[in-house]
């Protein structure tokens, strides 16, 4: 066969990209200049160790912005747009009553139990973060972003459920979890990767 006749296999990648996204660009018009705002995105917090009651909560309605409790003072310039509830219980853990580590975590944004018949495998529901991601990633450089501050490396065995339940609250699918970056060098180079390599290989090497 003769070689140029050939299609070069990085010109072929750009090809195969550009077919794929061709779909979203009807529904991209929010990115031209003015018409229309990106899509919010949503963010979700989970504090293993809870907090100080007494210095969490606002005392009422009315003390809410004016004098926030200690814990939420750093955010006075956003907290008219906050909501605070409470209130809100998790689902029943039974037959799991002896799991509580295990089930605080995974059961978190999922709302659902693991599978009771397949204790030793990651088997429960896609979680609200990815079910938003699913909705909105598209339109943004990374579809999901999960973030912890320490690796969680306790084995437990509660009720002989799966050790991706201790650690995990992301879930991609029901047989799929989303592990947390914990090194921040990781972490920015995911979000600022596309930046470095338009800038180029040298450009980069250096910033890291």
């Amino acid at each position: 066969m003769n070689r140029h006749g050939r299609i070069d296999r990085r010109a072929c990648l750009k090809g195969l990209g550009v077919s794929l996204a061709l779909p979203l660009m009807d529904s991209m018009g929010w990115a031209d200049t003015g018409k229309t705002k990106p899509p919010v995105r949503i963010g979700f917090m989970y504090m293993p160790h809870g907090v100080i009651m007494n210095q969490f909560w606002p005392v009422d309605a009315d003390s809410y912005l004016g004098s926030p409790p200690q814990a939420i003072q750093s955010l006075r310039p956003v907290l008219d747009q906050c909501l605070m509830m409470k209130g809100v219980s998790g689902v029943p853990i039974a037959p799991f009553n002896g799991a509580p580590h295990a089930l605080e975590l995974s059961t978190w944004l999922t709302a659902t139990l693991p599978a009771p018949e397949k204790r030793n495998e990651i088997n429960i529901a896609i979680s609200a973060d990815q079910i938003a991601a699913n909705h909105v990633g598209a339109f943004t450089s990374l579809p999901s972003l999960e973030l912890a501050t320490m690796p969680q490396t306790w084995k437990e065995n509660q009720e002989g459920l799966n050790e991706g339940y201790y650690s995990h609250c992301s879930f991609s699918s029901p047989t799929q979890a989303v592990p947390a970056e914990v090194n921040p060098r990781n972490v920015l180079q995911r979000l600022f990767n596309k930046q470095e390599q338009a800038g180029g290989r040298g450009r980069g090497n250096r910033r890291r």
